[in-house]
């Protein structure tokens, strides 16, 4: 594609997903009314979730490894030619590659069962809390564990070539299950609750996931990418929901510690991220798995947090991101108020509620919907008061 040619980013209804590290215990009552509000419209709309429901179902057979309870998903950044052929265009989504949507299956599922979990904990109500324990129950049941609706833990047709046959994944099928990690967290918050039974079907489940993504050719390629950030981080994930804090421990340090190796200061974190036509997103999408990986070096609810050192890393990563200019793509859409908005997510862990919550004229605090078509949606004003 030519450096000349421009295209302009379609401007989200929302915020995409932030993925936030584990939960904070203590809300404010504001952030748990909101709460109340989002479950209730959870529990009221009654959706199920499945790899199987979606649209478009993985094309390859089942005896050469495919099947309909394969996550399927396209590379998003491949465009078919007038005469046929495909070409890649750098941080344009073809809305087409979407069609199959076992991504947006996965990613509602994990998003509901968070957002229940956070809701059993949270929000004071027996009636409310007991439909919620029963529909992650069948979420879980129906997503993870039922023969005919299960995704298969090993994601082997994740982020194929649209031109390929036969198709296969490759390593980016670490960014379409990314969002397990909401997953991890629930059943670490409401397990307890859950039916036992269940519970171990599920762990069963993404344990299988670790293996295949610890010994496969598609694992190994993850791994050892240019950028294994959330290679190691759905691995650290999925440990300490079934393994406990010290496996998740030893293997987020060390991940951490290698990318700082490689990696000490900013311009080297973003290097690959500048090389792209969407640099702002590329940069923003790098700097939520490193903060991911770093807090899970340290146990659940940990007083003291991650290191002083990670902090000052971190500060200096996203103080960094802060002059990053506009991709050729991302002009004039991808503005100043637009990208400082999420920038503030990162700062806002750095520097917990005192630092940069805006309030409304009762005091509440409130994400800035600035600069976003419809604000913020329901769920991120959620997680903006458990940071």
């Amino acid at each position: 594609m030519s450096s000349e040619v421009k295209f302009s980013l379609p401007i989200p209804k929302q915020p995409l997903e932030i993925l936030l590290p584990f939960p904070k215990q203590n809300p404010s009552e504001h952030t748990i009314q909101l709460l109340r509000k989002l479950v209730q419209k959870i529990l009221d709309h009654k959706e199920i979730y499945s790899v199987t429901y979606s649209p478009v179902l993985c094309p390859v057979y089942k005896e050469d490894g495919g099947g309909n309870n394969q996550l399927f998903t396209i590379k998003p950044h491949w465009w078919r030619n007038p005469n046929g052929e495909w070409e890649w265009r750098d941080g344009q989504r073809n809305p087409e590659n979407a069609r199959s949507q076992g991504q947006a299956q996965l990613e509602s599922v994990s998003k509901t069962i968070h957002t229940l979990a956070l809701g059993i904990r949270h929000v004071p109500d027996p009636d409310l809390k007991q439909k919620s324990i029963e529909r992650i129950e069948k979420l879980l049941r129906v997503f993870f564990v039922d023969i005919d609706t299960r995704m298969e833990p090993q994601v082997r047709f994740s982020q194929c070539h649209p031109g390929q046959e036969p198709m296969k994944g490759n390593e980016c099928f670490v960014i379409a299950i990314r969002y397990l990690i909401l997953v991890d967290q629930a059943l670490l918050v409401s397990g307890s609750l859950i039916n036992q039974g269940l519970l171990h079907q599920t762990k069963e489940s993404f344990n299988e996931q670790m293996v295949w993504m610890e010994n496969s050719d598609q694992g190994m390629k993850a791994k050892n990418a240019e950028k294994p950030l959330w290679y190691n981080v759905i691995l650290a994930s999925h440990r300490q929901f079934i393994q406990g804090d010290t496996s998740s421990i030893t293997l987020a340090t060390s991940s951490f510690n290698e990318w700082f190796t490689k990696h000490p200061i900013p311009q080297d974190v973003f290097a690959e991220s500048l090389r792209h036509d969407n640099k702002r997103h590329k940069c923003l999408f790098t700097l939520e798995p490193l903060f991911m990986l770093a807090s899970l070096t340290v146990p659940l609810h940990h007083e003291q947090g991650i290191s002083d050192g990670m902090k000052k890393y971190l500060r200096e990563c996203v103080e960094y991101v802060k002059d990053v200019e506009q991709g050729p793509i991302e002009s004039p859409l991808e503005d100043d108020i637009r990208y400082m908005a999420r920038v503030a997510w990162f700062e806002r862990i750095l520097y917990g509620r005192n630092g940069q919550g805006e309030r409304d004229a009762e005091g509440k605090e409130e994400p800035s919907g600035e600069g976003w078509e419809n604000e913020w949606s329901a769920r991120m004003r959620v997680m903006w008061g458990f940071i």
